[in-house]
């Protein structure tokens, strides 16, 4: 123990030490300026654009070597390892058999892109302009009747593998059309919350930015309308409506919308872990301004001013503005970035937003002057952001997408101080943070590759199931997965095996003798609390699985519960998944050998409560077992009543209480009744009691708690 206590306090030392050489080296290499060089990463101009222009860079999620990049005609190209194809794999047009198509206007890709088994799987959405469609339903002015000429249509796509091959297009749904007055009234953008966790209430929800219309402006839809939808067929319907939308059955707002700006809105990005959840940026006549919002605010009258975090100077040309979320650049973290050009110089803003993610940052914004190949000749850029969240910047003349690096050769208008390093010293420290880059790579490789590891083994694994006691039949779910994808039925399993980290802790078979008992019972609880004592550090893993055969020797996996370290990969908490393993061995013991299975002894947890002159109460072992094993933010243990009842019998329904102390009981007693009523409710719901054996326990109940 003091071993593994010392090897720990030296592997924190060692990495605390490894991270302050490595900074000093960096601080003592890196010179000071303001200047930043763009390294090309790409080369673009094999493509043939004819008269089009790029519009988007989207990383595919799932790999980082690649990105779709789009095009305001609806053409979709591959970037593989910085190589990107000759020819588009998607073209709007040709999908759609639909030439009279004006522009593509924005783009995302699905959050479940790179998972197979769910909803979502290489799936992307675009937002286009077409000429009207008079017959289509559509989203349409609620209090204004005009002739509206063009609609803005976003359509759901599914394509095939993306690896090593050229994707093809293998489904296409229409899911939302609103009409529109002019052709720059459209979709700006589509975008899903990228911090949301799969089991999140939120997770998918496809977010929806439309242009201000100075024609339709006294309508809420066209005001700087944000609309919040759930892509996905239900019925006739192409999307369902969030419940909580905020302004749902509101006569004069259509229910899709979840935010009014009621100002020309340019773009909007996500805030991670904070209040208000978006950062928009409007752009108003003098100024453009950068400001947070909230689902559910209206500002069609005020802006309040206390959400307003900055002004940046007006511009002909308008460009967005993205919050930095990468790690590379460290004097870009907790900021803003935007683009200015000034005479054909290019520069990028690092703007301090106040109470956003870096609160205590009392840095002032600082204008980065950018130095690129071939500075004489005219550029046009465009920000965009990697997998990682670093910053690439795309330029539409040269066709070349670029990344940020500190340049290593400073103007001379740099001071170089009297403590600048040796040539020598510069040597060891280059030679010094290669070392330390290389431990770090491969320690990050590491931790990834086993991440992912135990990710891929997760998801081949059964997530649920769940038994239908009229068809007698097991279905079974993969993660995330709302439909089961399997059935069985119960007559064919033969064999129940419970798993505590990959470790077989009970069977119950046809020749078990016998099948299950309380004292089984009691060594499965056993286990899983000694389990429990354990603390969750050093990437400790902790798993709960289910393992069943049936009669063909077909072996199902299910895991239940899968932790490591401080993170739950799955949704039900420790002590609820042991009630669900424990109640399905009593079920399957007394449906594969009944006459082999005891009468079960239930627990029925009752809050324990100090008499005047408090004497400790002995507790059986069951209930000092289910003490020690609590919800995983342990919550208090509660004391227990016990109730024996066998279920294959329907006369031999047998009520006991534990020895309890005299006074205790008696004031407590209204409570013991109402906790032991509500669990066999609760067994007669899951299908453990039928109507008569319900009738005859809680009969019993009543009748010995009154007694005593």
């Amino acid at each position: 123990m003091d071993k593994n206590n010392g090897f720990k306090h030296f592997k924190r030392y060692f990495i605390c030490t490894l991270v302050a050489v490595f900074s000093q080296v960096v601080h003592a290499i890196a010179p000071i300026a303001n200047d930043l060089e763009l390294s090309a990463i790409a080369n673009l101009s094999k493509v043939a654009l004819k008269n089009d222009q790029w519009l988007s860079v989207l990383p595919v999620i799932g790999d980082k070597n690649q990105y779709f990049i789009a095009t305001k005609a609806g053409k979709i190209y591959q970037l593989n390892n910085n190589e990107i194809a000759q020819s588009a794999f998607f073209d709007l047009k040709l999908a759609l058999e639909n030439p009279s198509i004006i522009a593509l206007t924005a783009i995302t890709l699905d959050p479940n892109f790179s998972y197979r088994d769910r909803d979502g799987y290489h799936t992307f959405y675009t937002a286009h302009t077409e000429a009207s469609q008079k017959s289509r339903s559509k989203l349409s002015p609620k209090n204004t009747n005009i002739n509206v000429p063009f609609d803005a249509v976003i359509m759901r796509w599914q394509i095939s593998s993306v690896r090593n091959t050229m994707p093809k297009l293998t489904q296409q749904h229409e899911i939302m059309r609103i009409a529109i007055a002019g052709q720059q009234e459209n979709i700006q953008q589509l975008s899903f919350n990228p911090y949301l966790a799969p089991w999140h209430n939120d997770f998918g929800l496809l977010f929806i930015a439309l242009a201000r219309s100075d024609t339709l402006k006294n309508e809420a839809l066209y005001d700087g309308a944000i609309l919040r939808i759930k892509p996905g067929t239900q019925g006739l319907n192409s999307y369902t409506i969030p419940a909580d939308n905020p302004f749902t059955n509101i006569a004069d707002i259509h229910n899709e919308i979840v935010f009014i700006a009621g100002q020309k809105t340019e773009h909007f990005d996500w805030i991670k872990n904070s209040a208000p959840s978006l950062l928009v940026q409007f752009n108003q006549p003098d100024a453009n301004v950068l400001i947070t919002a909230n689902i559910g605010d209206d500002w069609r009258k005020a802006i309040p001013q206390a959400q307003i975090k900055k002004h940046l100077p007006a511009v002909s040309t308008q460009r967005k503005t993205l919050l930095y979320h990468g790690r590379e650049q460290e004097n870009f973290r907790g900021k803003a970035l935007h683009l200015s050009e000034i005479e054909n110089n290019w520069q990028l803003q690092t703007i301090v937003l106040p109470s956003i993610l870096s609160s205590d940052d009392k840095s002032q914004d600082i204008n980065h002057k950018l130095i690129k190949p071939n500075a004489n000749e005219p550029a046009k850029f465009s920000l965009h952001q990697s997998h990682n969240g670093e910053l690439l910047l795309l330029e539409h003349n040269q066709q070349r997408l670029y990344t940020i690096k500190v340049p290593e050769i400073v103007s001379s208008k740099t001071a170089i101080t009297d403590n600048a390093l040796s040539t020598s010293n510069n040597k060891s420290a280059f030679a010094l943070m290669f070392l330390l880059s290389f431990i770090v790579a491969g320690y990050f490789w590491y931790s990834k590759k086993n991440t992912f590891k135990k990710q891929s083994a997760l998801h081949e694994q059964w997530a649920k199931f769940e038994l239908d006691k009229t068809k007698k039949s097991l279905s079974l779910y993969k993660r995330h997965a709302k439909t089961a994808e399997l059935s069985l039925n119960l007559s064919t399993i033969t064999r129940s095996e419970v798993l505590l980290n990959d470790e077989v802790i009970s069977t119950i078979s046809a020749n078990s003798t016998p099948t299950f008992s309380n004292d089984l019972e009691d060594q499965v609880l056993t286990a899983f609390a000694k389990e429990h004592r354990f603390k969750m550090v050093n990437e400790k893993q902790r798993s709960i699985q289910l393992c069943l055969t049936d009669d063909q020797q077909n072996r199902y996996l299910i895991c239940l519960y899968f932790r490591v370290d401080d993170t739950r990969h799955t949704k039900l908490k420790y002590n609820k998944v042991i009630d669900t393993v424990i109640d399905w061995q009593w079920l399957f013991a007394q449906h594969i050998n009944p006459d082999k299975t005891p009468t079960r002894t239930i627990k029925v947890k009752v809050p324990r409560k100090k008499p005047a002159n408090s004497v400790a109460t002995q507790s059986t072992s069951a209930q000092k077992l289910r003490a020690e094993i609590l919800e995983d933010d342990s919550t208090p243990a509660k004391h227990s009543l016990d109730i024996s009842l066998d279920s294959s019998a329907e006369d031999n329904l047998i009520m006991n209480t534990n020895a309890q102390n005299s006074e205790a009981e008696a004031s407590n007693i209204d409570t013991k009744l109402v906790f032991a009523l509500d669990k066999l409710v609760m067994m007669k719901k899951q299908g453990y009691l039928n109507e008569r054996e319900f009738t005859i326990a809680k009969t019993k109940i009543l009748k010995n708690l009154t007694n005593n």
